[in-house]
């Protein structure tokens, strides 16, 4: 029953530190991580529809000033509006659109629904019985732009209803109401591959942790076990292995403090990981993404987000001169490099790493990861690009300290040796038998096989026995 005990604390003492840490980490991603990053989603979301109605109000603006100017009728620069926005389109899969309505309300253009344009759409209403167009109005009317929420086709397929949230804009010179949306099934499929992507990853360190628990489970029981072995072996011959066994368990004592130490220094290192690992989610949830519109033609700025420039920046900057301070554009020798030129073969979205110096010229190295989407104009072509960077050096720095700790972790064990097995010793002059068959003294075979060391002495006994004359001599 003892030993069954020992065991079990034995086990426990290795494998609770582990289920923690594993217990830990689901509860960190699934409770903390999965939620901020949905509604950090959401909110980079609603931001990008809020821009991208923004930077299409302004086209308005143009053909209105030239209407103001005389260089064009009313009648022209709405219809001239009408079309070119009709053709601007955005999306994975280029199915994203804006649409346009008055405040009557009457659809003026819906690239997906001609069959409304020109009709009253005021009592319009989605299955939850949401006059959604009304809705449109008064928002226009209540602050001149906002978000509304209700159910709309899925793309261009009107036989698939699903949740939908838009932003919308009044151009109040026309009365027109400008709006454009993200479906809510987009958030929800980001989401639930991130979920899924953190249980493989939860499942995976599990099972990592249960091979790594039971493997030092089972040397350690086995190690318990030898030890218990040769502490009866030595039992047996206490009365003339005296000092062999004090030295051996002097040996043990040391090979126990030295793997309590070699544990410790494992949960320092994994206390150590997991505190980087919490500082860089703080980091990328509490800061907000860099965020660019870039034209194609000159690589100049239209539109920056604050974590983009902290201090401000011209219309005319360029992408490369506020990322790099550079005044020409990105390239390391290759023409895959930079995401705008990508971006403009390929007419797909990319994504590319980069390394930024450090602005202040203290020489550090930046790692980020470059998200480049384009804007096509009528002809199809590539027109702008929208670029937002995440900042990977962290994450770089974490990896290069693991591998450290590794290296720094194997070396400590190859500096470990220690005595095992079965030892024969002769019962008369106490020599050992090496492993080639040769009979050696007791102490060079210890000094050869352990980092113990001998001072030589006589005890009492072999005094009495070999200088008789001296023990006479003192008790004169």
């Amino acid at each position: 029953m003892v030993k069954h005990d020992n065991g079990t604390a034995e086990y426990l003492k290795i494998v609770a530190p582990a289920i923690i840490a594993v217990i830990l980490f689901v509860v960190a991603a699934f409770g903390v991580f999965l939620p901020t990053y949905r509604q950090s989603l959401m909110n980079g979301k609603k931001e990008m529809i809020q821009e991208l109605t923004r930077t299409v109000w302004n086209i308005l603006t143009e053909l209105e000033q030239k209407e103001r100017d005389g260089v064009m009728t009313r009648d022209q620069a709405q219809h001239a509006a009408v079309e070119l926005i009709r053709g601007i389109r955005y999306g994975a899969e280029n199915k994203d659109y804006f649409w346009i309505n008055d405040m009557r309300p009457y659809m003026i253009m819906h690239p997906f629904r001609p069959d409304l344009e020109g009709h009253d759409i005021s009592d319009f209403s989605d299955p939850d019985d949401v006059h959604l167009f009304m809705e449109f109005v008064k928002t226009v009317k209540r602050s001149n732009e906002g978000y509304v929420s209700y159910m709309w086709q899925w793309k261009d397929n009107p036989d698939n209803t699903v949740p939908k949230l838009s932003f919308v804009k009044g151009f109040a010179p026309w009365g027109w109401v400008i709006g454009t949306g993200i479906y809510l099934e987009d958030v929800r499929e980001e989401t639930a591959l991130l979920t899924r992507r953190l249980i493989l990853a939860s499942l995976g360190i599990l099972v990592m942790v249960s091979l790594m628990s039971g493997l030092l489970v089972f040397q350690s029981l086995k190690a318990a076990r030898l030890r218990q072995k040769a502490e009866n072996d030595l039992l047996d011959y206490q009365n003339q292995l005296e000092n062999l066994v004090d030295a051996r368990t002097a040996d043990l004592q040391q090979a126990n403090t030295k793997l309590s130490e070699e544990i410790l220094e494992r949960q320092k290192a994994g206390e150590v990981i997991r505190q980087q690992r919490d500082l860089l989610s703080t980091v990328v949830d509490s800061l907000p993404y860099p965020f660019y519109v870039v034209n194609a033609a000159d690589y100049k700025i239209v539109l920056a987000n604050s974590a983009a420039t902290n201090t401000g920046h011209a219309t005319d900057t360029t992408c490369h001169s506020l990322s790099h301070g550079s005044d020409k554009k990105c390239t390391d020798g290759s023409d895959d490099f930079c995401p705008m030129d990508t971006v403009k073969r390929t007419k797909r979205p990319t994504i590319k790493e980069h390394t930024h110096g450090d602005g202040d010229g203290d020489g550090k190295t930046t790692y980020v990861e470059v998200h480049g989407c384009p804007i096509f104009d009528q002809a199809g072509e590539v027109t702008q690009l929208i670029e937002y960077m995440i900042d990977i050096t962290d994450r770089k720095e974490v990896e290069a300290e693991k591998e450290r700790l590794i290296t720094q972790l194997q070396a400590a064990l190859e500096d470990i040796k220690t005595l095992q097995g079965i030892v024969p010793i002769c019962a008369f002059c106490k020599q050992i038998r090496d492993d080639s068959g040769y009979w050696n003294q007791l102490e060079k075979y210890i000094s050869e096989h352990s980092h113990a060391e001998f001072s030589h002495a006589i005890c009492p006994k072999c005094m009495a026995e070999r200088y008789p004359d001296a023990e006479e001599e003192e008790d004169v």
